[in-house]
């Protein structure tokens, strides 16, 4: 790591150039990092010298250089043009988008093909396909989530009082104290292992609706390497979105 100049607000860290932004305040008794838009934010008391912001940097450039990893690569699938050839995931595979032009409107996968048709070469546009896209995903994700949330279940003895798949925008899903289970479409974009975790936690939600330890264990009941799976979302999940 090299930091070239903490005066102009540059940091140079394994080849990623980010913008500095330190913001001094009274009310703050920790130092928070944040990685957006290109920039590396710290929060910071006005009592931490400059020093020790360094030295915090350097013990976290690790951190920071994945965090500005994912940060790009987020930009960048919030900026898809949804054209030919642009990558889409579905229950852990790749595929490439292709457009073409039918007698309705319609999705498909066709081998490695994410198969999009359109009917009229005047309305085709990027509103158009991430409409058609969203509506295809959440129809997929609701039978598959559906069904295999329902055969989970009856091997964990626990059952549901309803499920719903929503466009949810900061969560995977979510357990009511009445057992109802919702969950974000977009989760079916991840392998089918990680669903499967997914899904698990929720209906152990039913016997345990805290994050306790007994919880823990009950999630690990069922999904012996969860903590992998949990990772995997935490490194992967900026990568679930259309």
């Amino acid at each position: 790591m090299h930091i070239r100049s903490f005066a102009n607000e540059i940091i140079d860290i394994g080849n990623i150039d980010l913008e500095i932004q330190v913001e001094r305040t009274n009310r703050k008794r920790t130092i928070s990092l944040q990685v957006k838009n290109n920039k590396l934010i710290i929060k910071t008391p006005k009592s931490v010298s400059k020093k020790n912001l360094v030295d915090l940097i350097r013990r976290k450039q690790h951190w920071i250089r994945q965090r500005a990893i994912f940060n790009f690569e987020e930009q960048n699938l919030k900026n898809r043009e949804f054209i030919d050839n642009e990558k889409f995931y579905f229950r852990g595979d790749e595929y490439h988008l292709s457009l073409i032009l039918g007698r309705k409107e319609a999705v498909k996968i066709e081998g490695g093909l994410l198969v999009v048709s359109y009917v009229d070469d005047k309305s085709i546009g990027r509103g158009t396909i991430k409409r058609l896209l969203e509506d295809w995903y959440l129809e997929e994700s609701t039978k598959i989530l559906k069904a295999r949330t329902e055969e989970l279940a009856q091997q964990m003895r626990v059952q549901p009082c309803g499920i719903t798949v929503k466009n949810y925008n900061s969560k995977w899903g979510s357990c009511t104290a009445n057992n109802k289970i919702s969950y974000n479409w977009r989760i079916i974009m991840a392998p089918d292992c990680i669903v499967d975790y997914l899904i698990i936690h929720e209906l152990s939600h039913i016997i345990e609706p805290n994050h306790s330890k007994n919880f823990w264990y009950q999630v690990g009941s069922y999904c012996e390497d969860f903590q992998k799976k949990r990772k995997w979302l935490r490194e992967n999940g900026h990568k679930l979105v259309l």
